[in-house]
């Protein structure tokens, strides 16, 4: 299959403005005449030839204003670095996007389309966007086949995906869009297509670490060939590298072709043809680009892919990161790894300025300017999976839009971060993934801005509801408003089929009623369904009544369509009233059920019933009713029956009922607690059905039944059954004589009750005090409810669940119920599920069948053959190698297994090497083996059979009877501690032989962590809770199975440890007293306390300032403490009356003979207060007076507004937040009125700080500095250094000259420095002048001497009157725009009355399609490399003045050949103020030191630079020029690439003019290894043309087009130098060789460009030739049209000039092309014609107004 081409969207650059001298500072300069120079060398530096430059002086009137003609875009460049425009961190919309943007999306549905039944992707895109994805923009190889695929079994939901957006379907906002009018709906089309995700990316950029996207393209014996989209490139994909995805994510099923995927490349094949791929999640969420890997061109940049990124600015909502050296780029907030980012002070402290951070691409936006590229290093993101996943639960956690859905309502959302004008960022109680508010979300109200100190300030609470949810930004999207959280429904999809509800009647018609449900959601009641029974004519009557407007009705869910928007209901009471279960589909049905149906129709054979979610039966005329049915008039439509399922066949669609009350079915031999076999006769989802044997009743086995063991082990085992299994030990748990339905379960724990005669069949059987074994039923929010079977229930609540606070079960989990409590009047029963009160040994089977059964049933699922080794085994093995972590063995021929290091000491090994080892664990899942070579744990008669070459199995034989024994009795016996695995250890018993056994690290009650932690070689006390009966070999080899009491383990002093702790057990609050030291655990942690849970129902709480000895900020202190954590605490003080307790964690307080020094002592009380006092606190409320500092856990000290800070403060409160740490010097101390006055003013807290000046500190006079706060037209607004005084300085004082605009010459920030005018204390003003006449010599002298740092700007004092001489170029003339305006009048008039359209669709398509061919190639700008104009005159080639007067003439005709000529409007002549004291525009710098004085200013100007070298060239000092070229390219900053290049040309100037070949070639060489490698081959290709080398200049042409091949501007320069100088049959021989190397969509420019070299250098006629092939190709290309136009006129033959006019004219153009014509042909008409010329160009115009208007 061909690999189709895709235009890749190109960036748009404009140049910066770079200011090279400081405004103000202390030099003799005023900030006027900085400004002047700064703009006189802002306008002047790199001007190009023939632009207009008005800094000389002159000033010519100003012509009438008009419109500039748009510039072709003939510069664009690549490289982000380039972009001028500062860089701001923006967070995504819809109106940013632009089409071509690639993106990194997180598919988070797959669903029907709107638009269509076929299915499309529903993908969530950075910043709470929402994209969709087509099956026909998946991949081209899907659509090949003979019918479409489900796309839910080609994607899931969680997968993350590289896609292109390619469509934005606009549409109003608000109403229209909310109201699911999908024609007026935003929606983001997205493509995932390789060939355009892909598009732009260079083959050279495809190493290994790169994420890039593929398709599946064809199935081969060993893997998978993959379509990259890239021409010569296939990826490839072996089968080992795909067996992880297909496990977990495909079904076990192998990938289909069409198949869209992120691969991560392993390598990249010699042949550059071929790229080894993977998509193990293992590998493709950490790959990573190499340190030195870099992107040839910004447009090869992937998202997904993972960097290296310095940080280089922090903004309020954001930082900006470059990457690569090359690339500018941001991540928001929402995309850190610190989570909820609150202010921009978390940002900064999360993020450091030049600090390195690894990050994601989220997007690369190519089509804006600056380009935009988002990064993220959020840990999802990172990780590519979702919040709480981690790499060990891949593929078992629940997806968070799954486990969180849409309307759960949370009580408690805490405000984190407020963006006034989009939203809040909260933290939701109850779940770790935060959530976002949009602004229109927050109240019902509509909100402009969010105040930050409204309703909805930081830290406010808030009850909110869960409207969706953002994998891409790991965000719950919320709502606050009260009018959505009090919605019954959000969704059509929230509403329960079956459930009962009310609503409000607002309609009726003919077929029914319509009831409103909910805001937005309305629910249909049809016709048959308003009534009871039949539908008859009295019925109808009473329908309007019954019916209201406005009337509450009661109704149930019949179907719901969410698609559709659509909801069916029924009135029918008896329907409403049914206790009977309902069906809803004919997946879970089993026969025997009883339901309520309603019925549709009858015919000759029986009748068609309906059900629940549109599910219809048939009941046959013989299942009617239980005598012969004569009459079938009696069933009529709308009747309700109670019907029974005969048999369900889902895959048929069909199902049989009965409306016969009983069935003949006897489940007398079935009884609860009995054990039967089945044999599976039908396996449905999540059911299995049975027959039990030998009685052939009908059982269900539900999934969850099938293990103790939940999760992926189930699943497992449900997924090996097949039809005709016949399954043991299953125990009846349930059954139903009316429905005639049995539920069987096959729960070891529960299999073992059973066997035991200890099932509980009723609760008679339940005794307090005893330990049952049960299943979870439901949970809820305040405890769970567990089943012990045949319905007898009983529930534990929140306090009894675990005996730490954070328990997790999940329903259908077996468990192990300790019966507390039964009620002797109703029954119910409590049971306690802490795994301290059901461990007993009462339960001791149940430990060791936990266990037992997991080996077993994982033996089972493996298969493995009766040869297999077993645990104990003793065999020969050898060494493959020696790793870091373990050894890799074989054995048996090709098996492998593991020996760890533990297991190895002592041990010298060596690769090859053969020793004896003895089996420890065999692996089943991952046939893995671990083996220890210990001489203890192997005897001698098992070393010499090993090395006899016998494989000798573990004599268990010897150890039964102790076993059993030991068992019995339940003495505990010593282990040791071999293996740590993730759900198990393994141990050794050393008094019975170093006999292997197995014991369980979780247990039935406590599935989430180990409860305790082991080490290899501990020694630890555990019980035989399984010991095998006979001893079995291979496979049928059974464990050991120990149990370790979990009390013991949980009270045991950690290893480290040698004493155990002394801290006493709390049970009450009287147990408490001052100075204990206690034993907690944090319950919650707050802002500046803790609250710390001691034992029973005692609570104590740690203040912020009782943490450490040593402040920090409370976020800072907070950030180590966890739910559940336990501390050891200091009592500080017992509450007694308000059963309060404080305590401290202070180390000067737990350990008062050994802590390190304190920094901020602990304030006990106000005698530890002294006035004058310096301390620190933390603040404690901000308050609408003051703030409150707290100063330990019961004083706090108050600060007056006045008192926090010697500057004013507007808005002071956003300078402090609760929790804040300060330092306060105590001002005064009442402990009678128990009050403390504190101050936060640095100049009262350090003396050394001067106090902020007020207006009484200066006098008229003085000259002070200051800054520009405001510019207004009136003058500029001045704020005084160290001071609150700020005032005007007039317009008429800024200067000695007029100043028509003062924006030109001050912005907001400036430093200045002027003199003080007037003082109005009455009215407490002042005013500024700024005037150069007010200062004197001398003022600069005195700021050096105040300011020692300054000193640079001193030493510029002796350079003020000097300055380089800028050359400047010459403008157009206004003459030829006054003729020009004269034919825009002209033409205007005729088409005066006409509305100028564009509509020309092919015309404008075309136009857009030259412009992205020409950005495609303009990465380099294709300029003269002539040496920069410098003041000292000197000139780099070495030519006089006259030649180079001659080169640029010719350099400006090529300039003009090369771009149709446009004439330009001269520049408004910029304002020039005189300085009268120092002219730097008059005089170049003297001497070396005048350089240097100025470069120490402006080190980034290689204009300085360059001028320095002239002027040591100028003296012969060839060797310093080549210096200071070095020292430029070392001192210019790596930011400004453009700089350095130009240093870079100029050195390359220097040695081809002074140098050797050799001195070319190493500079060439290292600029091209520091620059842009094309850049540099055209600057010196045309440094080897200026200075006539022709064969240098022909040979780097003819490697360039080798090397950069695909570049128009290097063959179109090619043929340029050829037909220049004369090689036309070269030339043209060139344009043959450029095509077969140029892309198809550069081939148009290329030709067209060759086509004007024939008009300038070849033969006109040919170069006619050429264009009219194209013309007749592309009859509207209207930019070709005028190049060829210009062609004709310039080549001077009037005929052909006007056929082709006549012709252009001619063709159907929009109205204002043609516009664009007939003004060019008048004003050539003019110029080379006469007036019968002129008059019969507005005749045929004129004809064509009117042609328009008819």
């Amino acid at each position: 299959m061909s690999t189709k081409e895709f235009k890749a969207p190109v960036t748009k650059r404009k140049q910066k403005e770079e200011e090279d001298f400081p405004r103000g500072g202390a030099s003799g300069l005023t900030p006027l005449e900085y400004k002047e120079i700064a703009h006189q060398a802002d306008t002047s530096l790199f001007s190009e030839p023939g632009k207009a430059s008005k800094a000389d002086g002159t000033s010519e009137p100003a012509k009438k204003k008009r419109k500039q003609p748009k510039k072709p875009n003939s510069t664009t460049n690549f490289e982000n670095t380039f972009d001028k425009k500062k860089l701001n961190v923006e967070i995504l919309s819809f109106k940013r996007l632009t089409e071509g943007t690639k993106v990194l999306g997180c598919i988070s549905g797959i669903e029907r389309g709107r638009d269509s039944d076929l299915e499309e992707l529903v993908v969530s895109l950075p910043n709470n966007l929402t994209g969709y994805v087509t099956i026909t923009e998946i991949s081209d190889e899907l659509l090949e086949g003979e019918s479409l695929p489900s796309l839910k079994e080609l994607f899931y939901v969680g997968q993350w995906v590289q896609c292109v957006i390619v469509g934005l379907q606009q549409g109003a906002s608000g109403g229209s869009a909310a109201s699911g009018s999908d024609k007026h709906r935003r929606k983001i089309l997205l493509s995932l297509k390789p060939f355009i995700v892909n598009a732009g990316v260079k083959a050279i950029d495809i190493a290994s670490g790169v994420l890039i996207a593929g398709a599946v393209e064809s199935v081969e014996d060993r893997g998978y060939i993959v379509s990259l989209g890239m021409q010569g490139m296939k990826g490839f994909l072996k089968n080992s590298e795909a067996k992880m995805y297909q496990r977990i994510k495909n079904n076990e099923k192998p990938l289909a072709v069409g198949q869209v995927l992120a691969f991560s490349v392993l390598s990249v094949e010699e042949n550059k043809k071929t790229v080894q791929l993977s998509i193990d999640s293992m590998k493709t969420s950490k790959a990573v680009l190499g340190d030195k890997y870099t992107f040839s061109e910004i447009g090869s940049i992937m998202p997904g892919n993972v960097i290296d990124a310095h940080i280089t600015e922090i903004q309020d909502v954001g930082v900006v990161v470059k990457f690569m050296g090359h690339f500018d780029a941001t991540i928001d907030y929402f995309h850190t790894a610190e989570g909820i980012i609150a202010s921009r002070k978390q940002l900064e402290e999360a993020f450091k300025i030049n600090e390195t951070v690894r990050a994601r691409i989220l997007y690369i936006d190519l089509a804006s300017t600056p380009t935009r590229i988002g990064l993220s290093n959020a840990k999802h993101v990172m990780g590519l999976t979702q919040p709480n996943t981690t790499e060990a639960d891949l593929g078992s956690k629940v997806f968070p839009g799954k486990a969180v859905p849409v309307g759960q309502i949370f009580e408690t959302i805490t405000v984190k971060r407020i963006d006034s004008n989009h939203g809040l960022l909260c933290e939701i109680n109850g779940t770790e993934i935060p959530g976002y508010v949009h602004i229109s979300r927050v109240a019902d109200e509509r909100i402009a801005k969010i105040t930050e100190h409204g309703k909805y300030k930081v830290d406010s609470t808030h009850r909110g509801v869960v409207l969706g949810y953002d994998p891409v930004d790991g965000l719950f999207q919320l709502s606050l408003q009260p009018s959505v959280i009090d919605q019954p429904f959000l969704r059509v999809d929230d509403v329960e089929i079956g459930s009962v509800i009310k609503g409000t009647v607002t309609k009726r018609t003919e077929k029914g009623v319509v009831v409103r449900l909910a805001k937005n959601i309305s629910g249909f009641v049809p016709l048959i369904h308003c009534v009871e029974n039949t539908m008859t004519t009295s019925t109808k009557k009473h329908l309007e009544e019954k019916f209201k407007d406005g009337k509450i009705v009661k109704c149930r869910v019949l179907s719901t369509d969410p698609a559709e928007n659509r909801i069916i209901l029924t009135c029918k009471e008896s329907l409403i009233n049914s206790k009977l279960p309902i069906i809803t589909s004919l997946e879970n049905v089993v026969p025997g059920t009883l339901s309520d149906g309603v019925i549709l129709k009858t015919n000759a054979h029986g009748c068609i019933v309906t059900f629940y979610n549109n599910v219809k039966a048939f009941a046959h005329i013989s299942e009617l009713q239980e005598a012969h049915v004569a009459n079938l008039n009696v069933f009529q439509p709308g009747q309700v029956k109670t019907c029974r399922v005969l048999e369900a066949d889902a895959a048929e669609g069909k199902m049989k009922i009965s409306f016969k009350k009983s069935a003949e079915i006897d489940l007398g031999s079935v009884a609860v607690g009995s054990l039967h076999k089945g044999k599976i006769v039908a396996i449905k989802k999540d059911l299995i059905h049975i027959a039990l044997k030998p009685s052939e009743t009908k059982a269900v086995l539900p999934v969850a039944h099938l293990s103790d063991h939940l999760g992926e082990q189930a699943d497992r085992i449900y997924s090996s059954l097949k039809e005709g299994h016949v399954l043991t030990d299953l125990v009846v748990i349930s059954k139903d004589e009316e429905r005639g339905s049995v539920h069987v379960s096959k729960k070891p724990s529960l299999v073992l009750a059973a066997k035991e005669k200890k099932f509980i069949t009723s609760r008679s059987d339940l005794k307090e005090g005893h330990v049952y074994p049960a299943w979870v039923r439901q949970v809820a929010a305040f405890g769970v409810f567990v089943d012990f079977g045949n319905g007898i229930d009983a529930l534990a609540f929140r306090h009894n669940l675990s005996d730490v606070s954070d328990a997790v079960y999940v329903k259908n989990q077996s468990v192990l119920a300790k019966v507390a409590r039964i009620d002797p009047t109703d029954g119910k029963t409590e049971v306690s599920l802490k795994p301290s009160e059901v461990g007993t040994s009462e339960t001791i089977q149940y430990q060791g069948e936990f266990l037992s059964a997991y080996f077993k049933q994982l033996e089972r699922l493996a298969k493995m053959s009766e040869s297999a080794v077993s645990v104990g085994t003793t065999t020969m093995v050898e060494v493959n190698a020696i790793e870091s972590d373990r050894w890799v063995v074989s054995f048996g021929g090709n098996k492998q297994g593991q020996v760890s290091l533990d297991q190895a000491k002592g041990v010298k090994g060596k690769v090859g090497q053969k020793v004896v080892a003895k089996v420890l664990d065999v692996d089943f899942e991952k046939a893995q083996v671990d083996f220890t070579l210990k001489d203890t744990l192997i005897s001698a008669e098992e070393t010499k059979a090993a090395k006899a070459g016998n494989i000798s199995a573990a004599d268990v034989a010897k150890t039964l009877g102790s076993l059993a024994t030991l068992q019995k009795s339940q003495e505990a016996v010593e282990t040791v501690v071999e293996l740590v695995k993730d759900d198990y250890i393994v141990l050794s018993i050393p008094s019975l032989n170093n006999l292997i056994a197995f014991a369980a690290t979780k247990s039935y009650n406590n599935r989430k962590d180990r409860f305790m932690s082991y080490k290899v070689g501990e020694k630890i006390k555990a019980v035989v809770v399984h010991a095998p009966k006979s001893q079995g070999k291979g496979q049928t080899a059974e464990r050991v199975i120990l149990s370790i009491d979990q009390t013991n383990v949980s009270t045991r002093a950690p290893a480290k440890e040698s004493k155990k702790s002394n801290a006493p057990t709390v049970d009450k609050f009287e147990d408490v007293k001052v100075g204990m030291i206690v034993t907690g655990r944090v319950a919650v942690v707050h802002n500046i306390d803790l609250g710390v849970h001691l034992g029973g129902k005692v609570f104590g709480r740690v203040h912020v300032t009782d943490i450490a000895d040593n402040f920090a900020p409370a976020e800072t202190l907070m950030k180590g403490f966890k739910k559940g954590q336990v501390l050891k605490c200091f009592v500080i003080n017992v509450d007694t009356s308000n059963k309060k307790i404080d305590l401290s964690l202070r180390p000067s307080r737990l350990t008062p003979e050994n802590h390190a020094a304190v920094h901020d002592p602990e304030v006990k009380g106000f005698s530890d207060l002294v006035e004058g006092g310096i301390l620190q606190g933390f603040v404690s409320n901000v308050a609408d007076k003051g703030l409150f500092i707290a100063l330990n856990h019961k004083l706090s000290g108050r600060v007056k507004i006045a008192e926090m800070s010697d500057d004013y403060l507007k808005d002071w409160k956003s300078h402090f937040a609760v929790g804040q740490l300060v330092k306060a010097k105590i001002v005064n101390v009442n402990e009678s009125r128990n009050q403390i006055e504190l101050t936060l003013k640095a100049s009262q807290i350090d003396p050394s700080i001067k106090a902020i000046q007020t207006l009484a500190a200066f006098t008229k006079g003085q000259k002070v500095k200051g800054t520009i706060k405001a510019v207004k037209d009136i003058g500029v607004f001045i704020k005084i250094d160290n001071s609150v005084v700020s005032g005007l300085c007039h317009i008429s004082e800024i200067s000695e000259n007029h100043v028509p605009d003062v924006s030109k010459l001050y912005a907001v920030g400036d430093p200045v420095k002027a003199m003080i005018l007037d003082i109005d204390m009455e009215k407490k003003r002042i005013s500024f002048g700024l005037k150069s006449s007010y200062f004197e010599e001398g003022d600069a002298e005195e700021d050096a001497e105040e300011e020692e740092s300054e000193e640079s700007d001193a030493e510029m004092e002796g350079a003020s009157d000097e300055d380089d001489d800028i050359v400047m170029g010459e403008g157009d003339s206004d003459e030829e725009d006054e003729d020009e305006d004269e034919d825009d009048e002209e033409v205007e008039s005729i088409f005066a009355g006409h509305a100028v359209d564009d509509s020309d669709e092919d015309e404008e398509a075309s136009e857009t399609e030259v412009k992205d061919d020409e950005n495609e190639d303009s990465d380099v700008e294709m300029t003269e490399a002539k040496p920069l104009a410098v003041a000292s005159g000197f000139n780099w080639d070495g030519k006089d003045d006259d030649e180079d007067t001659k080169s640029n003439h010719s350099d400006s005709d090529s300039d003009s050949d090369d771009e149709p000529t446009k004439k330009k409007k001269a520049k408004k002549q910029a304002v020039v103020v005189t300085d009268e004291s120092a002219d730097l525009e008059s005089q170049a710098p003297q001497v070396s030191s005048d350089y240097e004085r100025l470069l120490l200013g402006s080190p980034n100007s290689s204009y300085l630079w360059i001028n320095y070298m002239a002027f040591q060239l100028q003296l012969s000092e060839i060797s310093k020029a080549r210096e200071i070229g070095q020292r430029a390219l070392k001192t210019i900053s790596f930011r400004e690439e453009q700089e350095k290049m130009n240093v870079w040309v100029a050195l390359m100037n220097l040695e081809n003019t002074f140098g050797s070949a050799d001195t070319l070639e190493e500079v060439f060489k290292n600029a091209v290894q520091t620059c842009e490698p094309k850049k540099v081959y055209l600057q010196l290709v045309k440094i080897y043309e200026r200075s006539n080398k022709i064969d240098l200049a022909t040979e780097l042409y003819n490697t360039m087009t080798k090397k950069f091949g695909q570049s128009s501007k290097v063959w179109t320069g090619f043929g340029h130098f050829q037909l220049h100088h004369g090689n036309l049959e070269a030339g043209r021989e060139l344009l043959q060789r450029s095509l077969k190397s140029l892309p198809k969509r550069k081939h148009i420019k290329t030709i067209s460009k060759f086509a004007q070299l024939e008009f300038k250098y070849g033969e006109p006629e040919r170069g006619r030739t050429i264009f009219e092939g194209v013309m007749s190709n592309y009859p509207k290309r209207i930019d070709l049209w005028s190049v060829y136009i210009d062609m004709e006129i310039r080549n001077g033959e009037q005929d052909a000039v006007r056929r082709l006019f006549a012709r252009v004219v001619s063709l159907k153009l929009s109205s204002k092309k043609m516009k664009f014509f007939f003004k060019k042909w008048l004003a050539y008409e003019k110029d080379h014609g006469d007036e019968d010329h002129i008059e019969e160009v507005k005749r045929r115009a004129l004809a064509y107004v009117e042609s328009l208007s008819a």
